[in-house]
C-alpha cells in the first residue's frame, strides 16, 4: 500500500474525526437550491479588513467538492459567500476566536472548530483579519471542504503584525 504524504495523514485523520463526531451519512438527494443564501455580514469595517476580505472573496472556488458549488448570496458579496444545499457559508472579518483552545490545522492553517444545533464552524487563527466558514453536519469528511479555501485565506488574508520589540 502506498504511504501518504503526513498531511494528508494528518487531514483525512481530522476529517474523520469531525466525520464521527457530526453524522455518518450524507444528506438526501434531492434537487439542488440555487437560490441566494442569506449569510450575516461581519460588522468589523477597517481598511485592512474590508481590502482583505474583497481580496480573498475574489479568489475563493467555484466548486468545495463534486456537487458542492458555490452560491449567490444575499450578504455583502465581498464579505461573505456560499457553497452547496444545504449551505456552507463563510463569512470573512469575523471576531477572534477563542485563543485557549487547540486548533485543527488543515494544511498549515489552523481553525478553531465549534459544533452546535448542527453545524461546525471552522474559524481561522493566527491571522490578521479572520474567516469563519460554517458547515452542516449532515456533510462528510468536513476537512476535505475546507481543504479547497486554505491557499486563497493564506494568500489574501495577512498574518498578524509582531507586537512591538518582538
Amino acid at each position: 500500500m502506498p504511504r501518504r504524504p503526513p498531511l494528508r495523514r494528518a487531514l483525512l485523520a481530522a476529517a474523520g474525526l469531525l466525520a464521527a463526531g457530526a453524522c455518518t451519512s450524507s444528506p438526501a438527494p434531492r434537487p439542488a437550491a440555487t437560490g441566494p443564501v442569506a449569510v450575516p455580514v461581519p460588522s468589523a469595517s477597517a481598511p485592512l479588513v474590508v481590502s482583505a476580505c474583497k481580496n480573498l472573496l475574489g479568489s475563493l472556488p467555484q466548486q468545495l467538492d463534486k456537487g458542492v458549488e458555490r452560491r449567490p448570496v444575499t450578504g455583502d458579496p465581498a464579505r461573505t459567500a456560499a457553497w452547496g444545499d444545504p449551505a456552507i457559508t463563510l463569512q470573512c472579518g469575523v471576531a477572534l476566536p477563542d485563543q485557549t483552545a487547540t486548533p485543527l490545522v488543515v494544511d498549515d492553517l489552523a481553525f478553531v472548530t465549534t459544533q452546535r444545533a448542527g453545524r461546525v464552524t471552522y474559524t481561522t487563527q493566527g491571522r490578521a483579519v479572520n474567516v469563519s466558514l460554517v458547515v452542516p453536519t449532515p456533510y462528510e469528511n468536513q476537512a476535505l471542504l475546507v481543504l479547497p479555501l486554505v491557499k486563497p485565506i493564506e494568500k489574501a488574508l495577512p498574518l498578524p503584525a509582531p507586537a512591538p520589540g518582538a
